[in-house]
Formats: structure tokens, sequence, C-alpha cells
């Protein structure tokens, strides 16, 4: 229950009817049959031989937006978000006309060039704008549509290309628009280091939230100052993909034990917890599918869930697809349990966001699916993220992981 279909025509092939057939009637013995064939357009390759391509009618021009996801804080002053549209020309000649936007509710936007000119097919032009959101604008979701008007024709076709020499080319169309959350944020300044790891898109949700963020490369990791981090954070399944991060994990502690905070997205049992790569022993296992499952904050009064943003059993609502995965279980006393969740009929878990005291500083494990809220506009994910990444300025009593 994933696909739409306009009609029926399509519901059982696998990809659409070609939009133009060549009919050809014979007669044999009196008997008339009739051919059909989809129009392709043939060409041969000095190398592949034979090409073959469906015959397509295309939009004059296609748009695409940078970001597909726009966070803004609720404020009680105007806030503002930079993005920017591309304007592909599909047309055999000159194509030229002006953007305009479908802005959001209470909102507006500010276009720095909204004319563009495209003189042949294929050429592209980007256009910077800014989506302005005014003081007090109510916390939701919005919607921005890029149009193009050509002639005064609207066009907001997004086309996405499929094309690999051993499939046939496809096109995915859409609507060219963004999403743009307003929610209650509050964070504090903080300078983020952070590891990427697999399919890894929270940089770019730590982006959102405005604080300044350095990925830590090969090199910075083996031997560059981490010390000018107050936060590093090590991305989903990273330690699967970076044996960097295996070989210098030792160096994650001592920045740690230093006074520095560290947070460790969900790894794999194989390679973090059996490899003793964690700070004080645990086992991994259990996870919690349902993305319903009830969450009960252990600790209320801990720091983590009441700076900079007071946490509370709304922000896990509207989750999608799980809770966690992975979660400690059997772990050695020194870690803390500040969540518990699971699914109907299991037993009660407490590893899926933990905290332990290391020397001056902090370790944090989340098997929260934060990577899969953020990029969904999950406007709880990112006010729990703001905590954690903000813990190193907290100053409430009680700071302590115990």
């Amino acid at each position: 229950d994933l696909f739409r279909w306009k009609n029926d025509e399509n519901r059982t092939l696998p990809f659409q009817k070609s939009v133009v057939w060549a009919e050809v009637k014979i007669e044999i013995q009196g008997v008339e049959l009739t051919f059909s064939q989809p129009i392709e357009y043939r060409y041969a390759d000095d190398v592949r031989g034979e090409i073959r391509r469906p015959f397509e009618i295309v939009p004059r021009v296609s748009l695409s937006l940078d970001q597909d996801l726009l966070v803004l804080r609720q404020s009680a002053t105007r806030s503002e978000r930079a993005a920017t549209v591309t304007i592909t020309n599909n047309s055999s000649g000159k194509v030229e006309g002006d953007i305009v936007f479908s802005p959001p509710t209470g909102g507006s936007v500010i276009q720095q060039d909204a004319h563009f000119s495209l003189s042949r097919r294929g050429e592209s032009n980007s256009l910077p704008f800014v989506v302005e959101v005014a003081a007090g604008t109510p916390a939701g979701k919005y919607t921005i549509v890029a149009i193009a008007l050509i002639d005064k024709a609207p066009n907001s076709e997004s086309q996405r290309t499929l094309d690999y020499e051993h499939i046939q080319k496809h096109r995915i169309y859409g609507v060219a628009k963004a999403a743009v959350n307003v929610i209650d944020l509050q964070t504090v300044p903080v300078k983020v280091g952070y590891i990427r790891g697999s399919g890894d898109r929270v940089p770019e949700a730590i982006r959102q939230l405005g604080l300044d963020l350095e990925e830590i490369d090969d090199r910075t990791l083996a031997a560059g100052d981490l010390s000018k981090f107050d936060t590093i954070v090590v991305g989903i399944r990273a330690y699967q993909v970076r044996p960097d991060l295996v070989s210098n994990n030792k160096r994650l502690m001592d920045f740690a034990e230093k006074g520095g905070t560290l947070i460790v997205q969900y790894q794999l049992p194989p390679t973090y917890a059996q490899q003793n790569l964690t700070p004080f022993p645990t086992q991994m296992g259990p996870r919690v599918s349902d993305e319903n499952a009830p969450v009960t904050i252990v600790q209320p009064e801990h720091p983590i869930f009441n700076f900079p943003n007071k946490i509370s059993g709304e922000d896990f609502k509207g989750w999608v697809q799980e809770r966690n995965l992975y979660n400690f279980v059997q772990m050695d006393s020194k870690y803390v349990g500040l969540l518990e969740s699971h699914d109907a009929g299991e037993a009660e878990n407490k590893g899926g966001l933990v905290m332990a005291d290391i020397g001056k500083g902090k370790y944090i494990y989340c098997s929260y699916s934060l990577f899969r809220q953020l990029p969904a506009g999950v406007p709880g994910a990112y006010r729990l993220l703001a905590n954690m990444l903000s813990f190193p300025k907290s100053k409430t009593p009680g700071a302590s992981g115990r």
C-alpha cells in the first residue's frame, strides 16, 4: 500500500506505457492483423552497439531545491534560512522566465534574483533565495513550492533521471518543494566534531540547528587536535565502515577523559561491544521496532532532558519506523540508563540512551533512531539532539552521569 496510480491501466506493469505507439496493419490471406510497438529512438554506439531509448515527453524546464527540509526555530523575532533553486532546460532552444514561490503560511520568500534565461538544452542555472518566517509563527509543518513562469504558464515539476548502462533510462517526476518545519527549539554555542558513518545524514541536521560543525577525517582523528571540540559525535555504524575509527578509538576515550563529551550513535554489536570498544563492558542486542512504543524518562531532572530544551513525552510522538536499535544490556554499573522503552511483550530496557562518567568528561550511547527522525523533520528528535550536543555547557545541578 505504498503506491497510488492515476488509473488502473499501469497497475500490473513494471513501468508505465509509452506515450506514443505505432500501429501497423497487415492482411494475410484475408485476415487483418494489427501490430503495436512503442516509438523508440535508436542509435549506434561504437563500444556498446545498438542503443534504444523510449520516446518521452518532458517539461520545458525542471526545477530542484537544494534542500528538501528547512528547519527554523519558533521565535519572537523573524527567522530565516537560505536555499537555492536550480532550473534545467529540457527544451531544444532558448527558454526564459521567472521563478516565483508559494510561501509557507505566516512567512515570505525573499528572492535575490527571480529571472532566468537558458540558451540551450541541458543548461542549468541556480538562483538563491531566503525563506523567512514571521515572528510568532506557530510551530508546525509548512511547505514551500518553486514555480517557473514561462510565458505566464506555471511549471513546478522536478525531474530525477535514473541512467545506467545495464537498464533502460527512466525519469521520476515530482513537485519542486521543500518542507519548512518551525520548531520550538533552543541551542547554545558548541563546537561539534562529527565522524560520519554509513548513509549518515545527521551532520546536515546539526547544521540545520545552526551549530558550528566540523567533520573529522582520518588524519584529524589520528593526529589532529581534538580538544578544540566541545562534543564529538560518532555516526551510525561508523565502527563498521571506518577502520581508522577502530584504530583510534583510544583517542576518543582520551578526549572524554580530559573533559569532552563523546556521543556514539547506534553501532552493530560485532564491530563495537564485542571488540571491547565501549569504555566499560556491556552487551548489545535488543531493539524497539514499534515507533509508537511508550518511552519513559527515567530521570526527568537530568540536565539532558532540561537544557536547553525541556524534553517530555510529547517529544517522542510522530516518530517513524522504529524507536531504537542495538541497545545496551547487561551493562556495567558505571552506565546509567536515562530512557526506558520496549516492544509489547518484551522486557524493560534502559539501554537505548545511557551515560557514563569518563574522567572529567561524559560518554553517551544513543541507539534511538535519530538518524531516521531528523531527515523526517520530527521536532522531538531535533530537541533531544540539541540537548545532547549542548551537554558540555549544562550547569544544572546533578549533571553527573549517575
